[in-house]
C-alpha cells in the first residue's frame, strides 16, 4: 500500500472541487498512489479518481491541539528570536508568525489517519507556504516518511511577501528530502529567501495534464479573416489584464476577436474598463467568461480556434495558463518576468519587456498579425513540441515521485 499526503493551502475550493494545479495532478496521483489523501485550507479527505468534488471535513480537535501547542512551539519561538535579531519582531509580525505554525500543525494533525495506516507515504506540499511546515512536521515525527515541497512565487519571494524569510523556512530546509522550485528565477527567490542545505534544491518545472491537443490548421485569421486572441488569468491586480484592454484600444490591424478565460476580484472593474475601451469598436469584439472550471477551461482550447495567447502579469513563476496555450498550439505573447523566459523564446512566440506595457503588447499582436501561414503554423508546431518536452505533466510528475514508478 503506497500512500500521497498531498498538502495544499488550495488544494480544493469550500465544495470539495479540485483547484486548477490539483486537477492538473490529481488523475496522475490516483493513478500511480493507492491512496491519495488531500489536506488544505478547505479541509481533509480521501481523493478518487473522476471526482468533480472531493468530500472533505475540518476535525475539530487537531485544530484544538494545533492552536493550543503553537504558542509552546520551539518552531514558533525560534522564529520570533529571528525577527528579534533583525530588528523586526513587532505585535503583528509575530501573530503571523503565530498564525503561520496554527495552520501548519492543522494540516499535519490532519494528515495523521494516513499516517497511521502503515505501508510508504509520501508527503508533498504543493506550496513552501504552511503546507510545507506540516510536511516538515510530519518528517520530523515520522523519519521513514518521504516528504518534498514545491516552491512557486508569493510564498518564496522576499519581494512580495518580506515575511517569508521567518516562515519556518530553516525547519523546512532541515526537514524534507526535497525541495523543487518551478523555475530557475524561483529557485535564486527561494534562496536570496532563506539558504538551504546543499543537494536537496532542484528546478522541476510544473506541468499541465492530457495530451496534445489536435493542432487546428489553418489558423483562424488565414480561414477567418480575424485575429483570434485568448487570455486566461484570474481578475486581479497582479494579471494586469487591463494593459491587455489598452493594448487592443490601439489595435489599428482589422478585424480582431478577443477571449479572456477568468474572473475574479477585480472581474466588474475590468468588465467596466473593457466597456468603455472596446465598446464602441466594430471591428473589436470580446468576451470575459469569468470564473469557470479548469475543465471548462480546457474545453476551450479543444473546442475553439485562437491565433494567439497573451499573458500580460506583472509577476510570475511559471503559468499554467502559458503552458495549456503551448498545448494546444497557440504562439504566446508574455513579459519577460519571473520564470517566463525559461519557457517562452522567439521560436514560439514574443516576449516583451514588462516597461513597455501597452504598446509592447500591441506590437507583438502587430507581429503575429503579419506573419505569413508558413511562419504561423512554424510557431504553431513548435509551440505543441515545447509543451511535450518540458510541460507534459507525466514526464515531470514522474521525476518527482521516481518512487511511485513501478
Amino acid at each position: 500500500m503506497r500512500t500521497l499526503i498531498y498538502l495544499s493551502t488550495c488544494a480544493t475550493d469550500a465544495k470539495g472541487v479540485p483547484c486548477a494545479f490539483l486537477h492538473h495532478e490529481l488523475g496522475w496521483l490516483t493513478e500511480h498512489f493507492d491512496r491519495v489523501l488531500l489536506c488544505g485550507h478547505a479541509g481533509v479527505g480521501w481523493a478518487q479518481a473522476g471526482q468533480a468534488a472531493i468530500p472533505l471535513a475540518k476535525p475539530l480537535w487537531p485544530r484544538l491541539r494545533a492552536a493550543l501547542g503553537a504558542p509552546f512551539s520551539r518552531d514558533v519561538w525560534r522564529e520570533w528570536a529571528h525577527l528579534r535579531r533583525d530588528g523586526k519582531l513587532t505585535p503583528v509580525h509575530a501573530l503571523k508568525v503565530l498564525v503561520f505554525a496554527i495552520r501548519g500543525r492543522t494540516l499535519a494533525g490532519w494528515a495523521r489517519p494516513a499516517l497511521r495506516a502503515g505501508g510508504a507515504v509520501t508527503v508533498y506540499a504543493f506550496w513552501m507556504s504552511y503546507d510545507a511546515y506540516a510536511a516538515a512536521l510530519i518528517k520530523a515525527r515520522h523519519p521513514g516518511v518521504r516528504a518534498v515541497a514545491r516552491g512557486h512565487a508569493f510564498e518564496i519571494d522576499l519581494a512580495r511577501n518580506p515575511m517569508n524569510p521567518y516562515l519556518m523556512k530553516a525547519k523546512i530546509g532541515e526537514e524534507l528530502d526535497g525541495i523543487f522550485p518551478i523555475s530557475g528565477d524561483a529557485q535564486a527567490r527561494l534562496l536570496a529567501c532563506a539558504p538551504m542545505p546543499a543537494g536537496k534544491v532542484r528546478v522541476l518545472p510544473l506541468g499541465s495534464a492530457g495530451d496534445g491537443i489536435p493542432e487546428r490548421w489553418p489558423a483562424p485569421r488565414f480561414a477567418q479573416g480575424a485575429l483570434h486572441v485568448v487570455s486566461c488569468a484570474s481578475i486581479h491586480r497582479i494579471k494586469q489584464v487591463p494593459v491587455l484592454i489598452d493594448a487592443l484600444a490601439r489595435w489599428q490591424g482589422g478585424r480582431l476577436e478577443w477571449l479572456h478565460i477568468g474572473g475574479g476580484v477585480d472581474e466588474a472593474a475590468v468588465r467596466a474598463y473593457a466597456a468603455a475601451k472596446l465598446g464602441g469598436r466594430a471591428d473589436i469584439q470580446y468576451r470575459i467568461t469569468g470564473a469557470i472550471t479548469a475543465d471548462q477551461v480546457l474545453d476551450f482550447y479543444a473546442k475553439q480556434p485562437f491565433d494567439v495567447f497573451v499573458n500580460t502579469s506583472s509577476s510570475e513563476g511559471v503559468p499554467v495558463s502559458i503552458m495549456e496555450a503551448l498545448r494546444a498550439g497557440l504562439p504566446i505573447i508574455a513579459p519577460a518576468v519571473g520564470g517566463i523566459p525559461e519557457l517562452v523564446d522567439d521560436a514560439v512566440g514574443i516576449l516583451y519587456a514588462p516597461e513597455g506595457g501597452a504598446d509592447a503588447v500591441r506590437q507583438a499582436l502587430e507581429q503575429i498579425a503579419a506573419q505569413t501561414p508558413e511562419q504561423a503554423q512554424a510557431m504553431r508546431q513548435a509551440a505543441q513540441t515545447r509543451w511535450a518536452e518540458r510541460c507534459r505533466n507525466a514526464a515531470l510528475l514522474a521525476q518527482l515521485f521516481p518512487e511511485a514508478q513501478g
